[in-house]
């Protein structure tokens, strides 16, 4: 294990784009309707960043309308891009990295082709979240109150129903409920503007595209789930499943994503109940069996759009395989999917690894993996869901760690998902089957009580 000591943090260019970022998001703060001379000075800086590049032209059209107290949405969807293209360089120049550092070959690269045309009333919303997002841009968040927010609840209402806009009411969702949480702001040093501004950016770049996945492709095949990542807010909760696929005389890297919505009083392993299709996924996960898939959708991206169906098949040890997949320099190639280009952010970075060999060195709530010479890592505690088997105790009693190698805060962390202590292994995830089984499990519970009253009011309207 020498690779840790190699990581370093970004490099002076890269500091210098950070730096711009952040005056950007000063924009946000004072509000594009009070900008300063400081502030269209950064603006001008970003065109000059974009020099020779597609979106040059449109984003100085956008500035000098900015600065001209021209506001109008399309200028705004230009700034988003234009963050988010900064990021996603970010992303590349980290993902380059680390995989040049664990001796991972070169993803190829594939064409996004989007299925289809969004509907009317899709389009619709999706420029309601627009005009909403440069109001706020507008305001900015130092002056912002709940006056300028509560308008919108009723369009989040009418995108968390529509179903392909799922991913939309997710960042959504947080985001307004966030906001709500937080404003009026006392002192406009605490605002997180890099989390806000990424959000609200995330936000308007989720407008400018057909919610329609791209063309998939089906593919039957041996999957084995080797880790699961779960997140979750007040409003909604959503896994990631990391797995190998076997399939085409080829191993595969894919996930599957499962999200649904959630209300405060689901705060427990009860959770699990609202993922009823994923049954078959996590019981086979729960016993470390083979899941054998037919003609599932593959998306580009690595993703499957898990359709609820497949058969067991034999034991797999969760451990050996990620080792024989994830340690660093593998003997064994496996083939990775192109990212998204939405989803190329320095956040995003969700680089499988398996660890060994290591010291654990814990502090009261951190914890850092030690190889001496070769270098540290830490733990990316607040990655670990509350509702996760995995606990910090397990972790700092570890022999050996998969999980994901994350950059938050201009540093490397790793994420546990799955970790062997005495030959025993521990994984998120891991009790989620035994919750749905058993007997009368969605009688009584919060998820069947709330389901119940739910089909009455259907009933009676």
């Amino acid at each position: 294990m020498a690779f840790p000591g190699a990581l370093h943090p970004l490099g002076e260019s890269n500091q210098v784009v950070l730096e711009l970022i952040a005056g950007l998001d000063e924009c946000f703060i004072t509000g594009f309707a009070n900008l300063d001379d400081q502030h269209l000075q950064t603006l001008q800086g970003l065109v000059r960043v974009f020099t020779g590049t597609p979106l040059q032209q449109s984003l100085a059209n956008a500035v000098v309308a900015i600065s001209s107290n021209e506001f109008v949405d399309k200028h705004f969807s230009v700034l988003a891009s234009a963050r988010a293209s900064i990021q996603g360089a970010l992303f590349d120049t980290l993902q380059s990295q680390v995989r040049s550092l664990l001796g991972r070959g070169e993803i190829a690269e594939a064409q996004l082709e989007e299925s289809s045309e969004a509907p009317n009333n899709v389009n619709v919303l999706l420029a309601s979240v627009r005009h909403w997002l440069m109001e706020l841009a507008l305001v900015g968040y130092g002056r912002l109150d709940t006056a300028t927010l509560v308008h919108f609840a009723g369009t989040l209402e009418q995108i968390q129903a529509e179903p392909l806009l799922i991913r939309q009411a997710a960042i959504l969702t947080g985001y307004f409920n966030e906001l709500m949480r937080n404003v009026p702001v006392v002192d406009s040093q605490a605002i997180p503007a890099y989390r806000w501004v990424d959000l609200w950016m995330q936000a308007m770049v989720g407008t400018l595209r057909s919610p329609n996945l791209p063309k998939s492709q089906p593919i039957s095949g041996n999957l084995e789930i080797l880790g699961l990542d779960l997140r979750q807010h007040a409003n909604l909760v959503s896994f990631t499943a990391y797995g190998l696929l076997d399939a085409n005389n080829q191993t595969q890297l894919v996930r599957v994503t499962q999200s649904a919505y959630k209300v405060d009083a689901i705060n427990n392993e009860q959770i699990w109940l609202l993922f009823p299709n994923a049954t078959a996924l996590l019981d086979a996960f729960a016993q470390t069996r083979i899941l054998q898939i037919k003609d599932v959708p593959l998306l580009p991206t690595g993703d499957l759009l898990w359709q609820g169906k497949a058969e067991l098949g034999q034991n797999y040890n969760l451990m050996q395989r990620a080792e024989k997949f994830f340690a660093e320099n593998p003997a064994n190639s496996l083939v990775y999917s192109t990212v998204a280009a939405s989803d190329r952010h320095p956040i995003q970075l969700a680089e499988p690894i398996f660890l060994s060999k290591y010291k654990v060195i814990k502090n009261d709530e951190d914890i850092v993996l030690n190889w001496g010479d070769a270098g540290e890592l830490s733990i990316a505690t607040e990655r670990i869901s509350s509702l996760s088997e995995l606990n910090l105790d397990a972790i700092a009693k570890s022999q050996q760690i998969f999980g994901l190698l994350r950059f938050d805060a201009g540093k490397w962390t790793v994420q546990p998902l799955a970790v062997t202590v005495k030959n025993k292994t521990i994984y998120t995830g891991q009790t989620a089957a035994s919750v749905i089984s058993k007997k009368d499990s969605i009688k009584g519970s919060v998820v069947g009580i709330l389901q119940e009253r739910s089909s009455r009011l259907l009933r009676k309207g």
